[in-house]
């Protein structure tokens, strides 16, 4: 990343559904869920919504909550910090040290889905993929 300059990155999880991005490590190291955004926070909130909002499962009038977080209030975006903090995150890393704009997708509740789950993970993000791939420009 640092030789071939990418402007637009996303990583893919599992386990929630979601769409976090940057900061993900909190500026006071003791504190847990704490806000901490970057200076293009805007920027950020607007790549997060394009995905969620997009995403069929995320959008889901029907959508349940996978654990104990109701992401659905917020608009199923969260800044990174403010949920789970990491120390030393690909979005951080990439923000920091290579201008790249990265979220982290958390696409199924599931943390490993059955072979036979895929084409319907694959039509729930499908979209979601292809309009956060145009924000490039």
């Amino acid at each position: 990343m640092q030789r071939y300059p990418f402007v637009l990155s996303a990583n893919l999880h599992g386990g929630e559904l979601v769409v976090t991005y940057p900061f993900d490590m909190t500026r006071t190291y003791w504190k847990a869920q704490e806000l901490t955004p970057t200076p293009d926070d805007g920027v950020f909130r607007w790549l997060a919504t394009v995905y969620a909002t997009a995403n069929l499962a995320m959008a889901s009038g029907e959508r349940r909550r996978c654990h104990y977080d109701d992401f659905a209030r917020f608009g199923n975006i969260i800044n990174g910090a403010k949920w789970h903090t990491v120390a030393g995150s690909m979005n951080d890393f990439s923000y920091l040290h290579t201008n790249c704009f990265e979220i982290t997708v958390e696409l199924s509740c599931d943390k490993f889905p059955h072979a036979s789950e895929l084409p319907e993970e694959w039509e729930n993000n499908r979209e979601s993929l292809l309009l956060f791939m145009e924000q490039v420009g």
